[in-house]
């Protein structure tokens, strides 16, 4: 036991180099792998405990326009298994109307990229709270800001927040902020500013236009898709203008930011994981390399194989055991800055038992997972004999038959030649880690410039466009659609393009026969400019196209006809394309048809313009015409509003990503050549000593670094191009969200300037490694 700590306490010192570089990407490995953990486990409980108290609903219809409680309470009080049901009334409001003061500023909120309404508390159901999330209550004059809110305005408590609409005039302090279990995410399209009820009560049905939630709960969460289908079928005229929601997807929307920025950091868990294995093989190998007589003079005094093994793995068990201590340390000491944005949206959450408990067995696997691998490595000691290692002197390294064919190639150089023939002395390494730090890092990149790609629109079911405008749900539909048009028409110089569709809800038929309710868009141009999982538009008026997630619930595939019920008639329409839609709750469908006998619930104009540079000026413009009841929105704000804040998020965690992969090439190369000098210095030596100049043996060394270096950036490329959209695809996919597929768009110059910085890095560290063979004392090499 002795001779077996003076023998580890040796090889620290005298490995001090190479131990503590494959110490601090163990570390690292650790900290990130227990860090993911503890952010999702946090994440869940969070958002757990927060709807212990908000309660948000497990079924929430929105609805523009007038209600009738008396129908809503008798078809809920028939429907088994539902506990409590409410109607949340909201009065909606433009920015344009809301007006913020600060001490250095005043401005509207006609920028806000969602839909604003005020509302006073509910009563124990779908609870507004504060940040230790406790039910939040206001007096007459003071007002709560919605959380989400800050990350596009700097609004602070004590500021003013005044209404300007309608001849009414209020003022409003800012006392609190809101935390809102139901629309705590920039991915929903609504927000809800608390007044108090006396507030409430002054501007309700003065101002705006008057929304209401219907919100229903059940015994089990699951009942949600019974209750709507039946809800949608009920012959009373209940309200459904508007987007049905259901708890889970609640959950998801709120959760979705989080959540993808926990898989970029699992993806950079990957690449540790995948770095430390590779690392510790080359370390191992090399170790071994090195110890080819002492391992073989252990075996011929009868030291046993395995204890030879346990000798070297012992020292793995080490560094990984205080490895596992430092990274989860660090893991518990970084916690706050990975889980600000949940803290910020879901309030104070503090660290659990069962997350410290989770993080604790991860690194526990990842203990057994590295050592299983390490012991795998060190049976190579069992496949040589003593006569190999102390006669032969054959070690554990690859060997290479010396061949003169390159030198005989009149087209290389010399220098070139002996780079080329080095390539298979180790380089090998080299090219496996570009390859896997590349993909690693492009994965995250290319799906972070995908997100923010103008043409993100058309996967979404939404076909691009300057300026997307709606003719809102509620009372008098009819007339405020032919102001639009009359607005429109004479703006008709500016607009280059203009299609209109028509959205109707309908009944269709799943594979039980039984209808469910569906959003369809209508008109020549319906489902024209998007991008279709299968199939394309529709062509003719007998042809529907449905979302990914209607052709799911219906059991429809291309080519299928689909059963359409209509207040006074049945239609059979043929299945022409599947598409990716996260709107209306992802089911949605498209037809060429309009259904002329059906009421309208809204119309929707795609307009391009003849100078793009003046959309945000058109847009306001009609904005200021048009008044209440319309929404305007330049594409970039649409889309913005679905996918800014987890751009924001990404974008964050992509860095640091980038930043890792980079570090981790500068250690690695480094790690490598300075073994490499180390190892093969006697013959570089030579080489100095025959005359042979420092630049020729300097590029003799560089070749087939950037060789391999420059082949594994272009295969780590080809990969992410290749199985990365596959990926990210698969994810969306398990979210259910409606989106599966999510083809890699807008590739930028930083996706080019990367790959190439990483080949430049390779150069730069190996020219600064091979210095050292400068200040080589060749005397001492020839005296050996």
């Amino acid at each position: 036991m002795n001779m077996n700590i003076k023998l580890l306490m040796n090889d620290f010192r005298k490995q001090a180099w190479k131990n503590t570089v494959l110490f601090v990407f163990m570390s690292l490995t650790v900290t990130l792998a227990a860090s993911v953990v503890l952010m999702l486990s946090q994440l869940f409980l969070t958002i757990n405990t927060m709807y212990e108290t908000a309660k948000p609903a497990h079924f929430l219809q929105m609805h523009m326009g007038t209600v009738n409680q008396d129908d809503i309470d008798e078809f809920n009080e028939g429907f088994e298994g539902i506990t409590h049901w409410q109607t949340v009334p909201m009065v909606t409001l433009y920015g344009d109307n809301i007006i913020v003061s600060t001490q250095d500023s005043t401005y509207s909120l006609a920028d806000c990229r969602l839909d604003i309404s005020f509302v006073r508390q509910n009563d124990g159901y779908d609870v507004l709270l504060d940040e230790k999330r406790e039910p939040l209550s206001v007096k007459d004059g003071e007002i709560g800001v919605p959380i989400i809110m800050l990350d596009q305005f700097d609004i602070s408590l004590g500021d003013t927040i005044y209404l300007r609409v309608n001849g009414v005039d209020k003022a409003f302090k800012v006392v609190t902020f809101v935390y809102d279990g139901s629309m705590n995410s920039t991915t929903c399209s609504s927000t809800r500013f608390l007044i108090s009820d006396g507030d409430f009560d002054s501007i309700f049905g003065r101002i705006g236009e008057t929304e209401y939630l219907i919100e229903a709960y059940f015994t089990d969460k699951s009942l949600a898709s019974s209750y709507q289908t039946l809800y949608e079928q009920c012959d009373k005229n209940l309200p459904k203008n508007g987007q049905a929601i259901s708890y889970t997807v609640i959950y998801l929307l709120s959760a979705l930011t989080d959540i993808l920025t926990a898989v970029v950091f699992v993806l950079a868990g990957v690449l540790m994981i995948v770095v430390v294995v590779i690392c510790l093989r080359y370390v191992i190998l090399a170790e071994l390399e090195d110890d080819v007589v002492e391992i073989g003079t252990m075996k011929s005094i009868g030291i046993p194989e395995k204890g030879i093994e346990n000798l070297y793995l012992s020292k793995i068990r080490i560094l990984m055991v205080l490895a596992c201590v430092t990274g989860f340390a660090f893991a518990l000491l970084f916690l706050p800055k990975f889980t600000s944005h949940i803290t910020r949206f879901f309030g104070e959450q503090p660290l659990e038992p069962v997350s410290v408990f989770l993080a604790v067995f991860m690194v526990v696997l990842l203990f057994f997972l590295i050592l299983l691998f390490a012991r795998k490595i060190l049976k190579k000691i069992r496949t040589k004999s003593i006569v190999d290692l102390m006669v032969l002197n054959d070690g554990f390294g690859k060997r290479t038959r010396v061949t003169s064919g390159l030198y005989r190639r009149n087209k290389l150089s010399t220098n070139a030649a002996v780079g080329l023939f080095e390539i298979r002395n180790g380089y090998g390494i080299v090219f496996v880690l570009m390859a896997v730090i590349t993909f690693l890092v492009m994965v995250p990149m290319r799906f972070l410039h995908t997100m923010q790609a103008d043409e993100m629109v058309t996967y979404m079911g939404s076909p691009e466009c300057d300026l997307l405008v709606e003719v809102m749900q509620g009372d008098a539909l009819e007339e405020r659609n032919s102001v639009l048009l009359k607005a429109l028409a004479e703006k008709k110089e500016n607009i280059e393009s203009l299609d209109v569709q028509k959205r109707i809800r309908i009944q269709v038929l799943n594979a039980d026969d039984e209808p469910v309710g569906v959003h369809v868009d209508t008109g020549f141009q319906a489902g024209k400019g998007i991008e279709y999982l299968k199939g394309t538009y529709p062509v003719r008026e007998n042809e529907i196209a449905l979302s990914y997630l209607l052709a799911e619930e219906l059991g429809k595939k291309l080519g299928d006809t689909v059963s359409v019920s209509t207040v006074s008639k049945d239609y059979l329409f043929e299945v022409c394309g599947i598409y990716q839609d996260v709107t209306s709750g992802g089911k949605t469908a498209k037809t060429e048809y309009d259904f002329p006998e059906e009421k309208a619930e809204k119309y929707i104009y795609q307009l391009n313009l003849l100078d793009r540079q003046s959309v945000d000026d058109f847009s306001g413009i009609l904005k200021n015409n048009l008044g209440t009841g319309y929404s305007v929105k330049s594409m970039d704000s649409f889309l913005d509003q679905i996918l800014g804040g987890i751009t924001a998020r990404l974008s964050e965690a992509v860095c640091l990503i980038i930043n890792i992969g980079i570090v981790l090439t500068i250690f690695l190369v480094l790690l490598f050549m300075e073994l490499r000098v180390a190892r093969t210095m006697h013959s570089l030596a030579e080489k100095k000593g025959i005359g042979i100049p420092f630049r020729a043996i300097l590029l003799q060394e560089l070749y087939p670094m950037l060789l391999l270096g420059a082949g594994g950036v272009i295969v780590g490329i080809l990969l992410s191009e290749l199985i990365g959209e596959v990926i990210v695809s698969a994810l969306f996919s398990l979210l259910g969200l409606g989106i599966t597929s999510i083809p890699f768009l807008g590739m930028s110059v930083d996706c080019v300037l990367l790959p190439v910085g990483l080949v430049v890095l390779l150069g730069v560290i190996n020219t600064g490694v091979c210095q050292k063979i400068r200040k080589v004392d060749i005397t001492r090499y020839f005296n050996q």
